[in-house]
Order: structure tokens, then C-alpha cells, then sequence
């Protein structure tokens, strides 16, 4: 077996010579390749082949016929980023984008210097970027959020929340009822950032205009926002409607029914849909109790999943009957494709990141590798 690595607080160190992970079922997009070989050189993939042995000469990692596939991402989980990235390796995950929580305009802006400062370093999964969960939400769609820091649209602040995060800022939560909401939205995609639909009570008509200005996904589909009626679609009908939304949905019956699951598929089609944990684990504030896969606050009211996308990867084929290729695409290929990373992510293939991971029938990781590193290798 190939040298594992060292964790360091500052980088990895790791394998630079080509290594090869044998006797492996490789998950593809659209099949499985059911004995097979991947080489990787570096940070890369130099080759995957369908004979389970190694080229002469190279150090080899066994896969003893486990599962091999993309490194899962996770555009939705919260906390601090160096718990989040030791925690949610073991679950799979590879990459993800650090969420924040809605605070006053100072506050936020050193929550995200703390983000930037902390980023590049390798503990584990690898942080793809920010994201802002608010604070420009509707508060009587706030939920668990504190409705003291939503306020309306603020040009001049998201201005100064862009060139703080200084490139890292890929996704931003709003509401587009919201006054200035529409004006905020093409500021976003002028910045080439996401605008995201969530914790909002607009109508279908107020959805579909924020659309119009350049809304590209939903945050947690079905929670928090207007939900459909059959003379009234609200929010959640222009969601599953509209085939420019990619929607993101976490896998959890306390959040949304098996069935609920089965129409979003039914509506959106494999491409445009996502998995996400949602997970608080790794927020110490505010004091939560956890039940099962769920955080609940004092008042019982839904704060996160303790999810990790290995179990979000479970549910979904349970609850939606998917093959393993289609079900892991929802957790690795499409959210590569919302951030527009799908030619260095997201998939197995020559010359892409090789941020890989191996799971049993159990879907327990055994494990993980970030560009070509092994960031976690499970003790059993």
C-alpha cells in the first residue's frame, strides 16, 4: 500500500511518485466499471483502465473490490472550517463550500477573513469557496436563522462583502421579494457569483423574475420558502419548474418525504438536482440537541442535519430507487457543475483532480484522497 500521509496544520505531505488504486469498482456517470485500475501521477488522473492490476514498478493501493468515485461536494454545511474538513472526510466529502450564517454587516465581514484565513490549509476535505446564507432573507421564512440579522438588500454592502471575500465568494442565499433584490442579483452575475433562491415568500411571479435576473439554484428545496398551491405556485413551484434552477435538496424525512424526493426528480431529471447535508455538526452556537440525523433547537424548531453526504448518498438510493452511477452524480458531477468546476471535478476521468474515495456495500468510507493525497483512511 501506497505511503499514507501526515496530517499538518499547515499542508499535507504526502505520495509525490504515480501510485495506482487496484481491484476497484470504478463509479462512473453513467456505469460501473466493475474490476478496474486507477493510475494517478501527482495531483492528477493519469489513466483508468479495466484490468485490476497495476503498471510494473508503481506503489498500489488495494481497493479489495470497494467502490471507487469522485470525491463527494457539499455546497451546503456550516461551521468551522477546519472541523468541518476533519469531520466531513470521513463521510466522503472532498470539497464544499463554507456557509455562514446571516450576522450584522461588521461581523460577517470577519467571519469571512476568518474563512480566507483558514482555507488553504490541508486538514482534509478542501474548502471550493463562501457561501452566504443570507442576510438578505425574508425573516418570516427565517426558521432557524436569527431574524435580527436579516435585513433588505444593501447594494453598497454587498459590494463591500464581494471584495472582501476577494474572488472566494461563490454563492449567495436571498429572497427575491425583497426590495433592490432583483438590482442585487445581476450585481451577482456580473461577479460571476451564485444567486441562490431560499428562506423567501415570493410568489411564483417575484421567483420567476428573480430568475429572469439570473437565479441559477434553490437552497434546501422545500424548506423555508412559499410552497405550492395549485392556483398559487410560490417559490417552490418556479423552482421545480423552471429548468434553469438546479435544485439542492437534503435527504432527511424530518426535512422533506421520501415522496416530496420522488417529485423533485420527477420534475427536475437527474441533472438538476443536488444532494446537501446541511449540516450544523461542526457549529458550536447556538445550543442544539440532536435527534437521529437532525439538530433541533430548544423550541423544536429544525437547525441542520448531522448528515454526511455518504448517508445523504444512501437515502437517495432508497428513497428514490436510483442505480449507484445516477445517485453519485447527485453528490459529485452536478454540484461540480454549479460551480462551473466540472472539468477539473466531479468525475472520474483522465487528466481531471484525482479527489477520489473508496466506500463499501455500507457506503462506510474507507478512504479519501484530495488531489491525490490520502486526507483519510479508516482504522478498520
Amino acid at each position: 500500500m501506497t505511503k499514507l500521509i501526515y496530517q499538518n496544520r499547515k499542508r499535507r505531505v504526502g505520495v509525490a511518485k504515480p501510485f495506482a488504486i487496484t481491484n476497484a469498482r470504478i463509479v462512473l456517470p453513467d456505469k460501473i466499471i466493475p474490476q478496474g485500475t486507477i493510475l494517478v501521477k501527482g495531483r492528477k488522473i493519469a489513466a483508468i483502465s479495466r484490468s485490476r492490476f497495476a503498471p510494473a514498478g508503481v506503489a498500489k493501493i488495494d481497493a479489495r473490490t470497494n467502490y471507487v468515485a469522485p470525491g463527494f461536494i457539499d455546497l451546503h454545511i456550516h461551521g468551522d472550517v477546519e472541523r468541518v474538513s476533519r469531520q466531513q472526510v470521513k463521510g466522503g466529502t472532498t470539497g464544499f463550500l463554507a456557509t455562514l450564517h446571516p450576522a450584522r454587516p461588521r461581523a460577517l465581514l470577519e467571519a469571512i477573513s476568518q474563512v480566507l484565513a483558514k482555507k488553504t490549509r490541508g486538514w482534509g476535505a478542501k474548502v471550493l469557496g463562501i457561501r452566504l446564507e443570507g442576510p438578505f432573507l425574508n425573516r418570516a421564512f427565517c426558521g432557524a436563522l436569527p431574524p435580527e440579522a436579516l435585513r433588505r438588500p444593501d447594494i453598497n454592502e454587498a459590494r463591500k462583502i464581494i471584495r472582501q471575500a476577494g474572488g472566494a465568494l461563490k454563492m449567495v442565499v436571498l429572497a427575491p421579494e425583497l426590495k433592490e433584490a432583483l438590482k442585487l442579483i445581476r450585481l451577482l452575475r456580473k461577479h460571476k457569483i451564485i444567486a441562490s433562491l431560499g428562506h423567501t415568500g415570493a410568489t411564483y411571479e417575484q421567483a420567476i423574475k428573480g430568475v429572469d435576473a439570473g437565479i441559477r439554484h434553490a437552497t434546501h428545496t422545500f424548506n423555508r420558502m412559499r410552497q405550492f398551491h395549485h392556483c398559487r405556485p410560490g417559490a417552490l413551484g418556479a423552482a421545480l419548474t423552471d429548468n434553469r434552477v438546479v435544485c439542492e435538496v437534503i435527504p432527511e424525512e424530518n426535512h422533506v418525504h421520501p415522496a416530496a424526493l420522488k417529485l423533485l426528480l420527477a420534475c427536475k431529471g437527474l441533472e438538476k438536482v443536488a444532494l446537501v447535508t446541511d449540516s450544523t455538526a461542526a457549529q458550536e452556537y447556538p445550543p442544539k440537541k440532536r435527534r437521529g440525523d437532525v439538530f433541533r433547537l430548544k423550541d423544536g424548531t429544525l437547525y441542520g442535519t448531522a448528515l454526511t453526504l455518504n448517508r445523504a448518498l444512501k437515502n437517495a438510493i432508497k428513497f428514490l430507487e436510483l442505480a449507484l452511477p445516477e445517485a453519485v452524480r447527485l453528490v459529485t458531477l452536478n454540484p461540480a457543475r454549479v460551480l462551473q468546476i466540472e472539468r477539473r471535478k466531479g468525475s472520474l476521468a483522465v487528466g481531471k483532480d484525482a479527489d477520489i474515495v473508496i466506500f463499501d456495500r455500507n457506503f462506510n468510507i474507507k478512504l479519501a484522497m484530495v488531489e491525490g493525497k490520502v486526507v483519510y483512511k479508516c482504522a478498520a
